[in-house]
């Protein structure tokens, strides 16, 4: 039961890295299929492969998404580069022009320094092979933490699920211990209505005719409470088997649901209906449940 995984979880983790240190958030929400969401900082969507990847292998249905921030060391990565090509132009041009209009004064470093492009300022840039290792390191150790988190409100989610499957085993009972009272009572009217429609010298039509069927039919609900005790079980046996289990979970439940829409429907008996109407409250909370396990 712990290796079940509700969609919804968190994670996060950091590393160092040779530009400082990254961290990596993740946050799962309930999805039908699996969706992740990576968002990266400037620079390394070249990673976006390589970590879309990793997660697929610990995370199998949810939207999950993925922030990925870097944070720079203290040191100045900065460096200020001077072109000093393009000065001595600079240098020379002016010259030329200070002859042809008859200036006079040096030229002066300010001046140079002045002139568009004469300096910049570039930001050295670690390689993204570097940092890849760093950063799959920490994003490893978040969907581990990830996955700690779902298992624990997956096993909450199927202790809860459990409750219920005990709950609609205890009404079935109790359904049972009240049906052969209300069998006979309907047997009572089901004969009572019989007399009447086939009274001699009655002429019976044919929607007569299927209403007599019908009633007789409608007189035992024997075949759905097997069915749905069937449907109990094999949702005990999925919940303990494969942990990945929401969509079939779901698929179970909807046929309890119709089993016991069915009971519901042929029940006569007022006690036996509030317990077929506690069970179908039962199935909808395992319903809302199941929809948050992967």
């Amino acid at each position: 039961m712990t290796q079940i995984q509700s969609m919804t979880g968190y994670g996060r983790a950091a590393r160092r890295t040779p530009a400082g240190s990254v961290s990596i958030e993740l946050r799962s929400t309930n999805h039908r299929y699996l969706e992740v969401e990576p968002r990266l900082p400037n620079g390394l969507t070249a990673l976006q492969g390589p970590l879309t990847e990793l997660l697929r292998r610990g995370v199998r249905r949810g939207r999950l998404e993925v922030s990925v921030a870097l944070h720079a060391a203290r040191s100045d990565h900065r460096r200020v580069m001077v072109d000093e090509p393009l000065l001595a132009r600079y240098h020379a041009a002016l010259l030329a022009l200070q002859r042809r209009f008859g200036f006079k004064g040096p030229v002066t470093l300010d001046q140079l320094l002045a002139l568009p492009q004469a300096l910049t300022v570039a930001e050295e840039r670690v390689p993204v092979e570097r940092l890849q290792g760093p950063i799959l390191s920490a994003a490893q150790a978040a969907l581990r933490e990830l996955v700690r988190s779902r298992q624990r409100e997956g096993a909450r989610l199927a202790r809860d699920v459990y409750n219920q499957l005990r709950a609609i085993e205890r009404h079935v009972r109790a359904v049972k211990r009240r049906l052969p009272a209300a069998l006979a009572e309907q047997r009572r009217r089901l004969r009572q209505r019989l007399r009447e429609l086939l009274s001699p010298g009655a002429a019976l039509s044919a929607s007569q005719l299927e209403q007599a069927a019908a009633i007789a039919k409608e007189a035992d609900i024997h075949e759905e409470l097997v069915r749905l005790e069937s449907h109990v079980a094999y949702m005990r046996q999925t919940l303990s088997g494969d942990p990945l289990v929401g969509k079939r979970l779901d698929f179970i439940a909807q046929e309890l649901m119709r089993e016991a829409n069915t009971m519901g429907a042929k029940v006569n008996d007022a006690r036996a209906v509030q317990h077929v109407v506690d069970i179908k409250g039962c199935i909808e909370k395992i319903r809302e449940q199941v929809q948050n396990l992967e």
